[in-house]
């Protein structure tokens, strides 16, 4: 009897049809950008840090409810009142699935049990993945220092070979993927699917402002941009454009004493959502250089899908 192969218990065990999932990206998503991903088959995931709060984050589930009858994820991070949120977001407001930053305490795991739900869970080193490991994770994610959220030292890919021998669960990959090359890159190495978070950012359907986006088009145009790893804790690294602010941020020091205040981070954050006439210190993973036009989340989905249809088909040589 042939085993399944990791990608098609991942999408039974999300009830989606394809295997690729769009990050929460903490101030990058919201009810818009995750209807549209999941309508198009895909898991859309809703960031909570921005929101943070039950009363703010429920009116984006109910729009995602109003958009598709598709499930949805509801990702909430390693922060204060976390436990509080997804208790409240499962008794209270009905969601089903969640994606869980580094974390996943014997509370959710309770939870979990009594309103069954559906449980991924983010991690970005074999030290963090230690802390999760007896729980009942439903799907893994292991995010490599590609990408443009809360990393560490290791690339996607070593995370991926050093945690596979360690868990049952189908494991996403995170960091640096972008199209249905890295789908198909994935699904040969033995990982269930893919987790894009920059592609989705500049996607139509983000809160991003559309002046951003565009600028970073444009300037991708005339040449292709770089990204840059940089300490913002003892623990962790976030992936910044590097462009003229991040430079001089860098130089300064000023990023680190950003992210040793949550207010400071929040109000960078802000900017995203405002018209920008000048460059501005943007969080990135490594795929941004291949942005070249802005797309609906729901293209980006299908198109995935055809890369990866295309290069299924395509022989290689035997040697």
């Amino acid at each position: 009897m042939t085993e399944q192969h990791p990608s098609q218990t991942l999408i039974q065990r999300l009830g989606v049809r394809y295997p690729v999932v769009q990050g929460g990206m903490t101030f990058g998503s919201d009810g818009a950008l995750v209807a549209a991903v999941s309508e198009a088959g895909g898991l859309g995931t809703l960031g909570t840090f921005h929101y943070r709060t039950y009363d703010r984050v429920m009116p984006e589930i109910e729009l995602i409810r109003q958009r598709t009858q598709a499930p949805f994820a509801v990702n909430v991070p390693f922060f204060e009142n976390n436990l509080e949120l997804v208790t409240a977001l499962a008794e209270q407001g009905g969601v089903k699935c969640f994606a869980l930053g580094g974390w996943f305490s014997a509370e959710v795991e309770e939870l979990k049990a009594k309103h069954g739900l559906t449980i991924l869970v983010s991690v970005n080193s074999p030290t963090v993945f230690r802390y999760v490991e007896q729980r009942p994770i439903d799907v893994l994610i292991v995010q490599g220092n590609e990408s443009g959220g809360a990393n560490n030292q290791y690339t996607t890919r070593q995370l991926f070979e050093l945690i596979r021998p360690e868990t049952p669960a189908p494991i996403l990959l995170a960091g640096g993927q972008w199209d249905g090359l890295d789908l198909q890159h994935a699904l040969a190495l033995g990982a269930g699917g893919i987790q894009l978070g920059t592609r989705f950012f500049f996607s139509s359907d983000s809160p991003l402002h559309s002046s951003i986006k565009d600028s970073i088009v444009s300037r991708n145009a005339k040449r292709p941009l770089t990204t840059s790893l940089s300490k913002v804790s003892s623990t962790l690294n976030m992936r910044f454009i590097a462009n003229k602010p991040f430079k001089k941020a860098q130089t300064s020091g000023e990023i680190e004493e950003i992210f040793s205040d949550k207010e400071r981070v929040f109000a960078l954050s802000e900017a995203f959502f405002e018209e920008q006439a000048k460059p501005l210190l943007l969080y990135s993973g490594t795929g941004i250089y291949k942005l070249k036009e802005v797309q609906g989340a729901g293209q980006i989905v299908t198109e995935i899908m055809a890369e990866y249809a295309a290069a299924q088909a395509t022989s290689l040589p035997s040697f």
